[in-house]
């Protein structure tokens, strides 16, 4: 992985906080894959605070956001695209620096509300599938068949939910054409995937439910369409962060 889209990474920024930063500033990323073998990542530049990765008049092609996020950012820079990301990695961060992956390496990727926009947007798209194209090369509850059920009626709502927001078909991740096609897939993974909200819980940190789950139930709400259960699992989620977060002050 790293040799396929390293080289065009050179003159990336990565935002990186406390031991990470020093670790990664030292290091580099040591990424341990088993689809793509070992390597070390060293990116171009390692800095703590978006202040500090503009600071030497570096300017950036990209600022790669999360869904839900971006309308803060329109509004100030309306003349700037805008890529909204969803990425879905089976990989872990053990220690500060050290990164275990898999075999999935997912990014869907798409401009910000481009019928707004003020720059040329069949220009941007390309330049988006170009980075798009550089970078291609679970929780495990699936025994359970009642969690399995859980999660296929989670994709079902945020699907239904891009959908009407979007107001076209999705395109699944990895080319699958419903739900059950990507719950069958992940049930054939070699290993379990440790996704990032479950490793912010087993440090009891906190997690980032609010990109994940309570954006788009905010949208999925402003667009009139129903989604109970990512409802249920948000207001469950934030129920023991704040319990666990709350302790660790006593």
């Amino acid at each position: 992985m790293p040799g396929a889209w390293m080289s065009v990474a050179k003159r990336m920024s990565r935002l990186c906080a406390g031991r990470t930063y020093e670790a990664v500033k030292k290091d580099g990323f040591h990424i341990n894959s088993l689809a793509f073998g070992d390597e070390v990542y060293r990116p171009h530049n390692v800095v703590r605070t978006v202040a500090e990765a503009v600071a030497d008049g570096e300017i950036y092609d990209f600022v790669i956001n999360g869904i839900g996020i971006e309308d803060p950012y329109a509004a100030r820079y309306p003349n700037n695209p805008i890529v909204s990301t969803v990425a879905y990695l089976d990989s872990s961060q053990p220690s500060s620096g050290t990164i275990n992956h898999g075999v999935v390496t997912l990014l869907d990727m798409g401009l910000f509300s481009p019928k707004a926009a003020n720059y040329d947007v069949s220009s941007v798209a390309a330049r988006v599938e170009e980075l798009g194209e550089m970078w291609r090369g679970q929780w495990q509850m699936l025994d359970s068949a009642e969690c399995k059920a859980l999660i296929r009626s989670l994709m079902v709502e945020i699907i239904k939910a891009g959908e009407t927001v979007t107001g076209s078909k999705l395109v699944y991740l990895g080319g699958f054409e419903k739900p059950d096609d990507i719950i069958n897939n992940t049930d054939m993974l070699p290993k379990p995937v440790t996704p990032s909200m479950l490793m912010d819980f087993r440090a009891k940190r906190p997690m980032e439910h609010a990109v994940i789950l309570r954006n788009p139930i905010e949208l999925a709400k402003r667009y009139g369409v129903e989604v109970p259960h990512l409802e249920t699992v948000y207001a469950l989620l934030t129920m023991v962060e704040n319990r666990y977060l709350t302790q660790s002050k006593l």
